[in-house]
């Protein structure tokens, strides 16, 4: 049986870290993979085949939220409405708690009615009530499952959006767009998208964050992305910067 990108795909979401994630991204991952090297499925043996499925699985991992729990336990949490033992079951979600309450000032300080947050996990599941119409986008289909259920649960107006930020053309208005921990991941020199991101997002305020530690806790040498403010500026934008345990906003 030879090689296609259907096989090779199934073949990358093996791995359990990345099974949810929407099919569409991994495919764009594989093809840019693809291009890049000027490979051709047809023409790779199984040695080579692997060294793409391994390189793919590599950036895709990027793009995965870290779990400690399975869809299923999650979603029993989230029946059980035992939302605090459901939030530690995301790294980033996890990491945030002791910070999300200064978050929900901050909206609250500024009078926000709707959010637009991109790359959002399981975010929405503190942030999210009654009085926002809270719009949700992500690549992993678990996470947008688990808040759309939150949404259905808890009456909240909301959307959920599986979709690709590197290839954005339009988004849903709101007063305020959160990107958290996701720039650094979509972003690569000379950093054009996150200048269409922030022109396309039709908010009033932008809250945005960067990881201070790497994935396996140590601090990073350089906390602020002087690229970011930079951009900022040339964009003519007024900025303020607070830092969490964890994160520079």
């Amino acid at each position: 049986m030879g090689f296609d990108k259907e096989r090779i795909k199934k073949k990358i979401k093996e791995k359990k870290e990345l099974k949810n994630l929407d099919d569409s991204l991994v495919y764009d991952i594989l093809e840019k993979y693809l291009d890049k090297y000027k490979l051709s499925l047809e023409n790779l043996d199984k040695f080579k085949i692997k060294i793409v499925v391994k390189e793919v699985r590599a950036e895709l991992r990027l793009y995965a939220g870290r779990f400690q729990k399975s869809l299923k336990d999650r979603l029993k949490l989230l029946e059980e409405d035992n939302l605090d033992e459901l939030l530690k079951t995301h790294t980033s979600t996890s990491e945030r708690l002791e910070f999300y309450p200064k978050i929900k000032e901050l909206l609250k300080t500024l009078k926000i009615k709707s959010v637009l947050d991109l790359g959002c996990g399981i975010n929405p599941l503190v942030l999210a009530n009654k009085d926002i119409e809270y719009n949700a986008i992500d690549v992993n289909n678990d996470d947008l499952l688990l808040v759309k259920k939150f949404f259905e649960k808890n009456d909240i107006k909301g959307k959920v959006f599986a979709y690709d930020l590197r290839k954005i053309k339009e988004l849903p208005k709101a007063d305020i767009c959160l990107i958290f921990k996701t720039l650094d991941i979509l972003e690569k020199k000379p950093y054009n998208l996150t200048e269409r991101i922030i022109k396309i997002a039709d908010c009033k305020y932008f809250l945005i964050s960067f990881a201070t530690k790497t994935i396996s806790g140590k601090p990073m040498k350089y906390k602020r992305r002087k690229w970011f403010e930079s951009l900022l500026k040339n964009l003519g934008l007024k900025y303020e910067i607070f830092y969490s345990k964890n994160e520079i906003f």
